[in-house]
């Protein structure tokens, strides 16, 4: 099989996984607050994102990009990003080409297009799965420069620019980059201070990005805080690396490692699957590179541990840790290489595993049913009835992404998603809802996208009744002002 024909195979099963079923899945709370940005005007989106999110604007442009092309529709908001996602399958199948074998590149490349986790970066329209794309794109191209090959120098300063405007954490591509620098035998490869020059000149572009978000940091570390996050060296030694280590393949359809696992068998099962999968494919490989007589896996092994320094000082979950696909991607090469049969079984099992993704209407990682919630509200409140929202600062754009209604509603932490914290009211769920129950005339609902309690823990001492989950993160129920109900339907 030619590389054309392998290219081909690859580029349409990966587009194939990400545009299937492509607007099934409510958007999240974060999809509409990139749905909020991409109705602004240029100046206006690039201003309120630097201004009121902590993430670089490019994202946001794609975004914009695509709704304009397609609509903005769950589909529309989410084409570019899954057809972006969908074109790092030809950089993990050229890096892992060049650094095992052609075979072992092209079963590994097939991994990136099924995988669960790969497929999910690509189904949503958030900042995540650009980063992914650049972060793979980039070490392809830094990898061919590192051994002397001029246009991959510059297309390494190109997509390390774009990359630097997309993520903060793409510095940690960067850093994982310049540990393929190292494993390229000595005598082929650009002399140091070439490569230093890269290095400094991307840092050098970086600066004013990183000096424009330091409040954004600031803000964003004490929203972690405040919300109870374990923040500091003793999280990067807890389970919880290890928990979304082991989900760097399967994505979010498995669950944080928890002992509620031992009262789900079948779930506990699927997780000692996945242990052994993620360690063979990922592990194994970089221990044995010697014994396996892959070179090309030399030093990759401590590079592993690059991406877990973001569990200092942040609260990360698999999703912003996609750079550790640049050593996945060789050391699957290397695993398929050498035990041919490892790779069509680890594919079967990916896409079987993409099943149930598939059936999903939430996404896994926070699996809040906007669309089923807000229409649920919408088809039975009564007139002089009003909405109350908790959840996240853009809980008040889900509302008006999906609702068809009139119906009053009130944010608890504001309706403009862009505004600085500072100006926020700093008001707790209970006075909040009291504070509504005073000034309505009629009974209230509630929406609540679970993000630090459930209903029951935000609304002490009010009574709820007509209480649903729409997914396992958000519920809805309704607050009479004169009754005390309370019941639950599953």
């Amino acid at each position: 099989m030619n590389r054309r024909i392998r290219l081909t195979i690859l580029t349409s099963a990966a587009v194939f996984t990400r545009l299937f079923l492509l607007g099934r899945k409510s958007l999240w709370i974060d999809e509409c607050l990139a749905w909020g940005a991409s109705r602004m005007e240029w100046m206006d989106m690039l201003n309120a994102v630097s201004s009121g999110t902590p993430h670089p604007p490019l994202s946001f442009v794609l975004i914009k990009l695509s709704t304009l092309a397609a609509g903005s529709g769950e589909i529309g908001l989410r084409l570019f990003i899954a057809l972006v996602t969908a074109s790092a399958v030809i950089p993990v199948y050229r890096l892992a080409s060049r650094r095992i074998s052609e075979e072992g590149g092209f079963m590994a490349a097939l991994l990136w297009a099924v995988a669960p986790y790969s497929v999910s970066l690509g189904q949503e329209c958030w900042v995540y799965g650009l980063n992914a794309a650049l972060s793979l794109w980039f070490a392809d191209s830094a990898d061919l420069a590192w051994r002397g090959s001029q246009k991959a120098y510059i297309s390494a300063v190109f997509l390390g620019i774009l990359g630097l405007m997309s993520q903060h954490i793409f510095l940690l591509s960067i850093m994982m980059a310049s540990v393929l620098y190292f494993s390229v035998p000595s005598r082929e490869r650009i002399p140091f201070l070439k490569f230093l020059v890269l290095l400094l000149f991307l840092a050098l572009v970086y600066l004013p990005v990183f000096l424009r978000f330091r409040e954004q940091f600031a803000a964003r570390h004490h929203r972690m805080v405040s919300a109870g996050a374990q923040i500091g060296l003793e999280r990067l030694f807890s389970l919880r690396p290890v928990s979304e280590f082991l989900r760097i393949i399967p994505g979010g359809i498995l669950p944080v490692l928890s002992a509620n696992l031992l009262e789900r068998p079948r779930m506990l099962s699927a997780y000692f699957v996945n242990i052994a999968v993620v360690f063979s494919t990922v592990i194994l490989p970089l221990l044995f590179w010697r014994k396996w007589k892959l070179p090309g896996l030399r030093f990759l092994l401590p590079a592993l541990v690059i991406p877990f320094v973001l569990f200092i000082g942040d609260d990360p979950t698999a999703r912003q840790m996609a750079v550790l696909w640049i050593p996945v991607s060789i050391s699957s090469a290397g695993l398929f290489l050498r035990f041919r049969w490892t790779g069509p079984a680890v594919l079967i099992l990916c896409c079987a595993a993409l099943v149930p993704y598939y059936h999903m209407k939430e996404f896994p990682y926070h699996r809040s049913n906007w669309r089923e919630a807000v229409h649920y509200v919408d088809s039975i409140a009564s007139p002089g009835q009003e909405v109350i929202i908790f959840g996240g600062k853009s809980t008040a754009l889900a509302w008006e992404y999906y609702s068809s209604s009139d119906i009053p509603i009130h944010a608890h932490r504001g309706r403009d998603p862009f505004a600085p914290d500072s100006v926020r009211a700093d008001v707790s769920p209970s006075d909040y809802l009291e504070e509504v129950l005073e000034n309505s005339r009629g009974d209230v609902w509630i929406i609540n996208d679970i993000w630090r309690a459930p209903i029951s823990g935000l609304i002490d001492g009010f009574n709820v009744c007509e209480y649903r989950k729409k997914g396992e993160m958000m519920e809805t129920g309704l607050v009479k002002r004169h009754a005390i109900v309370f019941s639950l339907y599953d």
